[in-house]
């Protein structure tokens, strides 16, 4: 039985949150899933109390600068990655959003408003315990933003480079490689 230690805040959250969500529907496809991935950033916006800066999916993956910026902004970066089930009947999305770490909420608290305000999204499972899963990253993106002294440039390449046993390689080994961006 593997245990994973709970944070107790958000700003525990230092190597950003995995979460997948699926979907009971077999009718939802990747077009549904697309157009569902601005509303899925903003119920993070909208748990932590903050507008975000834009809700436009990009497929282009920011340079440093957009993040530099992003994050002056106390805004959140979204990785996005659709899939499909082992037997490609159904549609789901992964994703990992990182700089929750910047926000002071009581992780429990947290999680369960992103929880419901996600169930709430149309097509998402709102009863199967498996329509939302929320789970802290616990790569080492974080030590390598220290050894860099902070630089945004780490947080990129860790995205583009999807190195063995990172959550962006599962994404790209598991899922569509060609991922959308929120920044």
């Amino acid at each position: 039985m593997v245990t994973i230690d709970c944070p107790t805040n958000t700003t525990d959250l230092i190597n950003g949150l995995f979460v997948t969500i699926n979907t009971p529907d077999k009718s939802f496809d990747y077009c549904d899933a697309y157009e569902l991935l601005p509303k899925i950033q903003n119920v993070f916006y909208d748990v932590l109390e903050q507008k975000p800066y834009t809700l436009q999916p990009n497929s282009r993956l920011p340079k440093k600068k957009d993040l530099d910026t992003l994050f002056i902004m106390q805004n959140l970066f979204g990785v996005y990655s659709i899939g499909m089930n082992r037997t490609g009947d159904k549609t789901h999305i992964h994703l990992w959003v990182y700089n929750l770490h910047s926000f002071s909420l009581p992780y429990r608290q947290f999680q369960k408003k992103l929880s419901s305000g996600l169930k709430k999204l149309k097509g998402i499972s709102k009863r199967n315990e498996f329509g939302v899963k929320i789970i802290p990253c616990y790569d080492t993106l974080d030590a390598e933003v220290r050894r860099s002294n902070y630089n945004s440039q780490v947080i990129i390449d860790y995205v583009a480079n999807k190195d063995y046993d990172t959550l962006m390689n599962y994404f790209a080994s598991k899922n569509d490689k060609n991922f959308i961006y929120f920044y």
